[in-house]
C-alpha cells in the first residue's frame, strides 16, 4: 500500500520496465538501478529526454522516464556501469515489458564499451502485448552494431544503452525500472523451495453478522498525515457500520461517495481500514476476496512491521518503533481502477528507501468472482500468489537490515482508498472478504517452560540444515549440545536471521539460547530438542 509516496499519474503513453538480469551458471553479483537513488541517471542524446518519474501503474515505485521526441533515427539513452556486464559465462538479459497502447514497437538494448576491445554489439525485437509481456535476449546470438553479423558475445561491457524504435522517427514516452547486470565475482544465489505451512493458527471465517470481530479488528480512522491520509488519498476512514460489516459469510469493506468531517477535515468519501489484533513470523496468509471496481479506486490486503508506529494503529508506538519504510510492507494484492483486472503484489523496504519490487497478472472479473491472494513468507524469501499460481517473488542474494526487515512480527491490513482520478459519478463500490487465514509450521517451545514465559518457539523440527527460532532477538547467544552435554556449537545470535545446523551427524540434540537482559532474566536459558535428519 505504501503510505509515504506522492503520486503522479501519466496517460496515454507507452509503458515499459525492464527487469532485466543476466544469467548463467558461474559467479554473478546483482548490480541493481532502480531509480529510488540519485546516482541511477541515465544520459539522453539525439533528442531524447531522460527525467525520473513516478509509475504509472505500480503506484508507490519510481522509474525513469525517456521521451523519444523524433529528433533522430537514433534516440537514446545510456548508463556507464561501474562493474560492467560480464558476458563470458552469463549470456541472457531477461525483461518484462508493458504497453500502455497496445500497439507493436520495437525495443533495443546496446552494448558498449567492451574491456577487450570486443565491438559493440545488440539484440532487439518487435514487441505488441497489452498487458505485461515477459520475454528474454540471448546475447550468444547478438549481432556487431552497423552489420548484420551474429556473435557469441563475450567479455565485459561497460555500457548500456537503450533504445526504442530505433531507426526510425518516432515520438512516445517509455518507463524503465528495476534494471540488473551481474560481474563476475560472488556465487549465484541458491534455490529456495517454497515452505508448507499447514496448522492454522489464526483466522476469521465472517460466519457471523454485524460489526467486524472486535476481538480481532481493529479500525484504524485517525488520519496521520495533518489531517489526511499518505499517497493523496482523498478519503476518511470510519468505524461506521456502513463502511464495514459482516453478513451472509463475508466482510464487506465499503467505500461511499458522502462527506464527511474528522476533527477539522472534510473529505467527499469514506471507507474502512482494518488492522489485525493478531502478528506473526513467517507464515502463510490467504485472503479469499472479490475486488471494488472504478477509476481511482484503490483496495489492499497487505500487511507492516508492527514497530511502524503509524499514528492510531492498533499496536502503537514505543521505544521499538522504526518508522515506514524500516518496518518493512508486504502488499500481497493491490488493485487500481485505472488499470482494470490487474491485480499486484510488492514489497518496501528502507533499502530501496520506500521504493517497490512488484509484480502481478490480470485477471478474467476479480470484481464479480473470489479469487484467492497468498503470501508464504519464509526466513529466507517470500512468495506471492493468486489462486496458488506465483506472480512475485522477493528473494535477497544477501539479506541485511535494510532489505530483510522480515525477521519480525508484521500485522495484516485491509482497506479501500480512493485517489483524485475517481469517476464524478462514482457512487459506491466494495470489497468482499470470504475469509482470512494465517498458517504456520507446527513449532517446538522449549523444554523448559511455556513460550509465553520464554518467548521463543523451534522450527523446522527435524530438520536437515537450519533452524529458524520465533523470539529469537530475546537470546544473544545459543549452544548446541549433544544428549551427554557436551557442547558441539555455539556463538552469537546477534544479527543472525538463523542457525546453521548443516555439519551435524544426524541425530538428536539441544539448543540452548542465553537470555538478553532486555526481555529475560540475566543468564537464563530456553532450551530445545531438535532432531537433525
Amino acid at each position: 500500500m505504501g503510505f509515504h509516496l506522492n503520486l503522479k499519474f501519466m496517460r496515454k503513453f507507452i509503458f515499459f520496465a525492464v527487469v532485466f538480469f543476466l544469467t548463467g551458471t558461474s559467479w554473478s553479483q546483482n548490480l541493481p538501478i532502480d531509480f529510488e537513488r540519485s546516482e541511477h541517471n541515465f544520459s539522453a542524446f539525439g533528442g531524447a529526454q531522460f527525467t525520473r518519474d513516478k509509475d504509472p501503474l505500480r503506484i508507490n515505485n519510481n522509474v525513469g522516464l525517456i521521451t523519444n521526441t523524433g529528433g533522430d533515427i537514433f534516440e537514446g539513452v545510456f548508463i556507464d556501469l561501474k562493474n560492467g556486464i560480464q558476458l563470458d559465462s552469463a549470456k541472457k538479459v531477461f525483461f518484462s515489458v508493458y504497453h500502455a497502447e497496445g500497439d507493436s514497437f520495437t525495443f533495443q538494448i546496446k552494448l558498449e564499451k567492451n574491456t577487450s576491445g570486443e565491438p559493440d554489439i545488440y539484440v532487439q525485437k518487435t514487441i505488441k502485448n497489452s498487458n505485461w509481456h515477459h520475454d528474454s535476449f540471448d546475447f550468444s546470438k547478438a549481432k556487431v552494431v552497423g552489420t548484420n553479423v551474429a556473435v557469441n558475445a563475450r567479455g565485459r561491457y561497460m555500457r548500456l544503452t537503450l533504445f526504442f524504435e530505433p531507426d526510425q522517427l518516432k515520438t512516445g514516452k517509455y518507463c524503465v525500472d528495476d534494471i540488473k547486470g551481474f560481474a563476475s565475482n560472488l556465487p549465484p544465489m541458491s534455490s529456495v523451495t517454497m515452505p508448507i505451512y499447514d496448522k492454522l493458527v489464526w483466522s476469521d471465517e465472517f460466519n457471523y453478522s454485524g460489526k467486524p470481530n472486535s476481538e480481532k479488528w481493529h479500525h484504524q480512522v485517525i488520519p496521520p498525515n495533518n489531517g489526511g491520509w499518505f499517497n493523496n488519498e482523498i478519503q476518511h476512514y470510519t468505524d461506521k457500520k456502513d463502511n464495514s460489516f459482516v453478513g451472509e459469510g463475508s466482510m464487506k469493506i465499503v467505500l461511499k461517495k458522502e462527506k464527511f468531517t474528522y476533527g477539522n477535515s472534510t473529505k467527499e468519501f469514506t471507507s474502512a481500514r482494518l488492522n489485525s489484533k493478531f502478528a506473526f513470523t513467517y507464515g502463510r496468509i490467504d485472503v479469499r476476496a472479490k475486488l471494488p471496481s472504478g477509476s481511482g479506486v484503490w483496495p489492499a490486503i497487505w500487511t507492516l512491521g508492527t514497530n511502524v508506529g503509524e499514528t492510531g494503529n492498533y499496536w502503537g508506538r514505543d521505544a521499538a518503533t522504526v518508522g515506514w519504510p524500516a518496518c518493512g510492507e508486504l502488499d500481497i494484492m493491490e488493485s487500481w481502477g485505472h488499470n482494470p483486472r490487474y491485480v499486484s503484489s510488492a514489497v518496501h523496504t528502507k533499502a530501496r528507501y520506500g521504493g517497490v519490487e512488484t509484480g502481478g497478472i490480470s485477471l478474467p472479473d476479480p470484481y464479480n468472482n473470489y479469487h484467492v491472494y497468498s503470501m508464504v513468507w519464509s526466513p529466507e524469501k517470500i512468495w506471492f500468489l493468486v489462486d496458488d499460481k506465483e506472480i512475485h517473488t522477493y528473494h535477497p542474494e544477501v539479506r541485511t537490515a535494510e532489505n530483510w526487515p522480515f525477521a519480525k512480527d508484521q500485522y495484516i491490513l485491509l482497506n479501500i482508498a480512493v485517489l483524485s482520478q475517481v469517476d464524478a459519478k462514482f457512487d459506491s463500490s466494495r470489497m468482499e472478504i470470504d475469509y482470512v487465514r494465517v498458517y504456520q509450521k507446527a513449532i517446538t517451545t522449549a523444554v523448559n517452560g511455556d513460550p509465553n514465559e520464554t518467548g521463543a518457539a523451534l522450527y523446522p523440527n527435524p530438520t536437515s540444515n537450519k533452524l529458524f527460532v520465533q523470539g529469537m532477538d530475546r537470546y544473544i547467544a545459543y549452544s548446541i549440545l549433544d544428549m551427554n552435554g557436551r557442547i558441539l556449537q555455539s556463538g552469537s545470535l546477534k544479527g543472525q536471521a538463523d542457525i546453521d545446523v548443516s555439519n551435524l551427524a544426524s541425530g538428536v540434540y539441544e539448543l540452548s539460547l542465553n537470555g538478553d537482559d532486555q526481555w529475560v532474566s540475566s543468564g537464563s536459558n530456553a532450551i530445545f530438542r531438535f532432531v537433525k535428519e
